[in-house]
Parts: C-alpha cells; sequence; structure tokens
C-alpha cells in the first residue's frame, strides 16, 4: 500500500495542531541522512490507528480429499482472525466458498450455516465464531480438480446479485483468503490467469482496496504430499496480500496478520524526521491508558524504512501511537 511521505505527515499535524496555513515551500530532510545541524528539542510523533471503514472478507476453502487437517487448522484459528477484526471496529461480512466448481451446491455459491442459515457473519451476528466456523466445516468430499480462480470469478461477479445477492458491497474493501494444499487448476474455460489479475485489479475503484491472500504450498511444495500453489501465489504477487506456506504447524502469524490487515489496522509506523536511534521512546494511548513499549522487545526501530513495528501487539482502532526522540544532526 503506497503512504504518503513521512515529512508531509510531519507538515500537516503541525499545522493541524496550531490551526496555521503554509507560507511558503519547505525543503524536507533526506529520508536516511541527518537532519539540518543545531539544537532541536525532542520530537514527538503522534499517529492515529484507523481502520477501514467496511471490508468482505471471502474464504475460499480447498475441500477435497487430502485437506482434513488443514481445514481443521483453519477453523481452530478463526477466533483470532474474528477477534482482531472485531477489534479494528469493521464493518464486515465474512463469507465462505470451496474449490469445487463440479458440485452446483458449491461453484462459487456462499456456504451457508446449517443452524443459523446465514450466508455470511457481519458485526451483527450474536455469535460469529462458530457461525463461521460452521460455515467453514466443508468435509473433503469435493472434487479433487480445485478451481479457486473461477469459483472467486464466480462468486463475485456471476452470482453477485444473485445466489451471494448482500455479500459483497461497492463501497467496501475485498479480502480474500486461499487455503488449499494444490495449485489451481481452473484453466481458461471460465477466465484465464492473467485476465483474473486484470480484472480483480479493477474489481475496485483502487488497487488499495483489493488483496489476495494465499495459505497455499511453498514454491516446491512440501512433506511430498503438498503441491505449490504457484497459480494462487501469482495473483498475490500481481495483486498485493500476504502469502503463507500451508505446510506450517501453525497459522497463528498468518491468521491474525489476515485479520489485521482486513480490518484495516497497522503495526507498522513511519517517523517525520531521522531520529537518534537509541533515544526512541514509544508509547501508546488509549481511553485515557498509556503503555509504554521496550525497544527491541516490543518494538523494532527500522533504520531503512524509518519506521518502528510492533513485534506481537497491534494497536487497537482509535489509539494514538507516540514516538519520541532527539533528531539526528550533523
Amino acid at each position: 500500500m503506497q503512504r504518503p511521505s513521512p515529512y508531509a505527515l510531519l507538515v500537516v499535524g503541525a499545522m493541524a495542531l496550531c490551526g496555521c496555513e503554509p507560507t511558503g515551500d519547505i525543503d524536507a530532510p533526506p529520508i536516511g541522512g541527518p537532519n539540518p545541524p543545531g539544537e532541536q528539542a525532542p520530537q514527538t510523533d503522534r499517529i492515529s490507528q484507523l481502520a477501514s471503514a467496511s471490508t468482505d472478507v471471502l474464504f475460499v476453502i480447498d475441500n477435497s480429499s487430502s485437506m482434513g487437517p488443514h481445514q481443521e487448522t483453519l477453523n481452530a484459528q478463526l477466533p483470532a482472525f474474528l477477534t482482531a477484526m472485531q477489534g479494528g471496529e469493521v464493518d464486515f461480512h465474512v463469507g465462505v466458498i470451496s474449490t469445487d466448481m463440479s458440485d452446483s451446491a458449491h461453484s462459487g455459491r456462499l456456504q451457508e450455516d446449517p443452524w443459523s442459515h446465514l450466508l455470511f457473519v457481519d458485526p451483527g451476528v450474536s455469535e460469529p465464531i462458530p457461525v463461521l466456523q460452521r460455515m467453514a466445516e466443508l468435509g473433503v468430499s469435493g472434487s479433487p480438480n480445485e478451481q479457486g480462480r473461477a469459483a472467486i470469478y464466480t462468486a463475485l461477479a456471476t452470482l453477485a446479485d444473485a445466489d451471494n445477492a448482500g455479500f459483497a458491497r461497492d463501497d467496501a474493501s475485498i479480502s480474500i483468503v486461499v487455503i488449499s494444499d494444490e495449485d489451481d487448476y481452473s484453466g481458461e474455460s471460465l477466465i484465464a490467469l492473467p485476465d483474473f489479475i486484470a480484472w480483480l485489479s479493477n474489481y475496485k475503484p483502487n488497487l488499495e482496496m483489493v488483496n489476495f491472500n494465499s495459505i497455499v504450498g511453498p514454491t516446491g511444495g512440501c512433506w511430498g504430499t503438498v503441491e505449490a500453489g504457484e497459480q494462487y501465489i501469482a495473483v498475490t504477487d500481481a495483486v498485493g496480500g500476504v502469502p503463507s506456506s500451508i505446510c506450517d504447524s501453525d497459522w497463528d502469524d498468518a491468521i491474525l496478520e489476515l485479520g489485521q490487515q482486513s480490518a484495516g489496522l497497522e503495526t507498522e509506523f513511519f517517523l517525520s524526521a531521522i531520529p537518534v536511534e537509541l533515544g526512541v521512546v514509544v508509547w501508546v494511548e488509549e481511553g485515557g491508558t498509556r503503555t509504554d513499549f521496550v525497544a527491541d522487545l516490543d518494538y523494532i526501530y527500522d533504520r531503512t524504512r524509518n519506521s518502528i513495528a510492533f513485534t506481537y501487539y497491534v494497536p487497537p482502532a482509535g489509539a494514538e501511537v507516540f514516538i519520541q526522540y532527539e533528531l539526528l544532526t550533523n
């Protein structure tokens, strides 16, 4: 996702705080180099954690015979995913389709929760976690000819105003999560790979509203039974998203990151000037409570990106991140 210049953010923030107007051109210090010499007061950057207004999340789950253990792993991680979404206070829709295009009950259709008969969960569902888990319990009797790409196109294009009506919203971002231990075999019968990438890239007014995440076999495969998900990875690389290996023992980090990404929550925050590294102090304020964080334990400063990244903590929506530091000078 393209970010505004850290220096531009500083100027805008400073003007907003003082209520002043720009009076002339200002030369920004180059990122990666020292600030102009002279005595400088400590710099404090104050950054608000914002979440996406709304997002639609589509899980695309392989339901062929080899997917039993992987479906169990996914279901164990879905509570963390929804917790991250709820923590972002985002207006979400989360639904599930399979990679089976042979069964007419699947073929791009959102899979109904057999208890509530819901086709997707949203903030109004009283117990969204078990509902989503039941939706995702697809079993392993699906077609061995996995066609994830065709299923996605059918779900979001062909059936968007029919069987899947109400799920995808024009003003919401879209986050697609594919879980499969085989590559995509959609071929060109419905939509070829280059055409799919072009269609998905233009599915929303701007590409920042689209991400395609792959929990699939890595390049070369693994375990001798998991095939590399090369076509899914190609879409992730082209459109943007989180690539993860289905061969990992658990997906704690991957699913949490997907939840944070879908909710629009950031864990990396950019400084507006170049700091003296040893003097960086980071704290977060939320609801009148201040929490301090320890360098190299709770967060890492990246000199190349001139940013701090939390190692385990995700500031919730509405929280304010403070970064205080001495300015590096010649």
